[in-house]
């Protein structure tokens, strides 16, 4: 049995700008960059299609993406990595009133192979709001097929 787990927050009250977002993940020990330095993120352009791309970016390129991307309505996407490989999710928005974080990099699991929500909870939700950014609301939400 396939598991899909997502979580989708509010942040609207901490900052209007995705990058703003980000970047406290980053202070968070959540890297953009994965173990060989590059970055997979969903390209300008990209028109909902999701064709992920994985390029050596800078973080003032990345920056200047997320920036475009969001100012033409376009969805930002982009892996994140806690502490290298430990766990890991997708972001997608298209403005912090509505983020999805996709737990399907290296998804944390219970006994019984259900979603760890509670490692998500401690090491996402819990170190953004004690950064000083205010999550109006969240779900957890989890899937099988």
């Amino acid at each position: 049995m396939g598991y899909e787990a997502i979580i989708t927050i509010n942040c609207e009250y901490y900052s209007n700008r995705i990058i703003d977002v980000i970047m406290l993940l980053s202070k968070l020990n959540w890297s953009f960059y994965n173990s060989d330095g590059l970055v997979e993120y969903i390209p300008i352009g990209d028109n909902d299609e999701c064709d992920w791309q994985r390029e050596k970016i800078s973080e003032a390129d990345l920056k200047d993406i997320v920036d475009y991307k969001q100012d033409h309505n376009e969805r930002v996407g982009l892996l994140f990595c806690y502490n290298g490989t430990e766990g890991g999710f997708t972001m997608t928005a298209s403005s912090t009133k509505e983020i999805v974080l996709g737990l399907d990099y290296y998804r944390k699991t219970m006994p019984d192979n259900t979603t760890d929500f509670s490692w998500y909870f401690q090491n996402v939700i819990v170190l953004l709001r004690n950064n000083g950014c205010e999550i109006d609301y969240l779900t957890f939400d989890e899937y099988t097929d």
